[in-house]
């Protein structure tokens, strides 16, 4: 029986098509990495901005814009603005070949949670820096003062990049990964942002604090919550405040609260520790040595006041601790106010309530701690509260949606 015998020139021709497919692909996967590359190089490249500063300088606020993507930097001795910082010079967008997971997830986050491109902020040591935890972009990014550059821009584990700390001596950064990150708080390389490692916190980890010598880190959780109240209440490391070695990386202690614990303060000799908690409008004061909840402030409530006055669960999200430890700056986000609260041994008491802008979100102390920095997220604007007078001493215009203040000073040389 005869067989057909394929056509030679057909054959030939397929193989050279395989071959145009291979190199087309070949060409295509180059391309993506060397995009990807790009992405990650992002930045003008490292700088040990760990020295101190010295010389003539400035005391400045820097107040993080979430929703245009900017720091505003408010000089606390004139009460004005001098610069602006655009944290999102590269796009507030995360492009695909930059984080893949966080471009597919970037819409749905900000659909649920608003625009977030300005979640925390620190100063290196030299007041040169500015490090940047850009919340939805789920990354931080360091920015050269002088020239409002970026040096280099380092994602982080998950997909929000939440509140940060940077150490004592200026050489490291304690950045929590909020959302999917594995509950972990990563460490990452200030003059690089080398990811140096990371340690585990209860779920959802969010403020975090470094002790006055460096050696320990305190970081607090909010529990999963994506999850119901009661299903987030069930599980035993949701609502915790972990200590961790700085150096070793691992756990020391933890210590476990009711619900999600927000911001949180402790005192120099880590005795005592002042938390504000999801879901209410209290202050509460833990005992770190004994382990044991010490007592509860009732924070006044504005008649009328509904869900709807705050946001993300926390009615009261903004805590400071004068140097002398006297005294607590709580930001009242849903009433509008400052609270001034007075520390009297194991007890708390309210000293006065300081009507300031639309939700106040975060509190700090200047330099010298006589002044509280609240910055009012829904007015756009800061309010600076003199703690002696107990009352407003200014209110000053920023950018859109204010939420975080780190004060520290800078080389009065970057305004000339």
């Amino acid at each position: 029986m005869a067989h057909s015998i394929p056509c030679l020139p057909l054959i030939s021709h397929m193989r050279r098509v395989r071959q145009l497919f291979v190199w087309v692909l070949l060409a295509a996967l180059l391309f993506a990495a060397h995009l990807s590359w790009r992405e990650m190089r992002y930045g003008r490249g490292p700088l040990d901005a760990s020295a101190e500063l010295r010389g003539a300088a400035r005391e400045i606020a820097f107040v993080a814009n979430v929703v245009d993507g900017t720091v505003s930097l408010l000089d606390l001795g004139s009460y004005e603005v001098v610069d602006t910082l655009d944290v999102v010079p590269d796009g507030k967008r995360v492009g695909l070949f930059r984080d893949p997971l966080q471009w597919l997830a970037q819409g749905y986050l900000e659909k649920r949670g608003g625009l977030n491109f300005a979640q925390d902020t620190d100063l290196s040591r030299d007041g040169r820096v500015l490090y940047v935890s850009r919340g939805y972009l789920g990354d931080v990014a360091a920015f050269d003062l002088a020239t409002g550059g970026v040096l280099w821009r380092t994602p982080v584990s998950g997909l929000r990049a939440d509140h940060m700390d940077i150490s004592p001596d200026g050489r490291r950064l304690y950045v929590s990964a909020l959302i999917f990150g594995g509950n972990i708080v990563e460490v990452l390389d200030a003059a690089s942002g080398e990811q140096l490692g990371a340690f585990p916190t209860g779920q959802w980890p969010h403020d975090v604090h470094t002790t006055a010598d460096g050696a320990r880190i305190y970081a607090a959780s909010l529990g999963n919550m994506l999850k119901d109240v009661p299903e987030r209440d069930a599980a035993p490391d949701a609502y915790q405040v972990t200590v961790t070695d700085a150096v070793t990386l691992e756990r020391l202690k933890r210590y476990s609260f009711e619900s999600g614990v927000r911001p949180f303060v402790f005192n120099r000799d880590e005795t005592r520790l002042y938390a504000q908690l999801s879901n209410t409008h209290a202050l509460v004061a833990y005992d770190l040595r004994e382990g044991r909840h010490l007592g509860r402030l009732e924070l006044p409530v504005l008649p009328g006041l509904t869900e709807a006055d705050w946001d993300f669960e926390a009615p009261h999200h903004g805590l400071a601790l004068t140097p002398d430890e006297s005294i607590l700056c709580v930001a009242g986000r849903a009433s509008d106010y400052g609270a001034l609260v007075e520390v009297r041994g194991d007890t708390l008491a309210t000293l006065a309530t300081i009507p300031v802008g639309d939700a106040p979100s975060w509190a700090a102390l200047d330099l010298e701690g006589g002044r509280c920095i609240l910055p009012n997220t829904r007015s756009n604007n800061v309010s600076i509260l003199s703690i002696a007078e107990r009352s407003e001493v200014a209110r000053v215009r920023v950018g859109a949606a204010p939420k975080h203040v780190t004060v520290g000073r800078v080389p009065a040389s970057l305004f000339e």
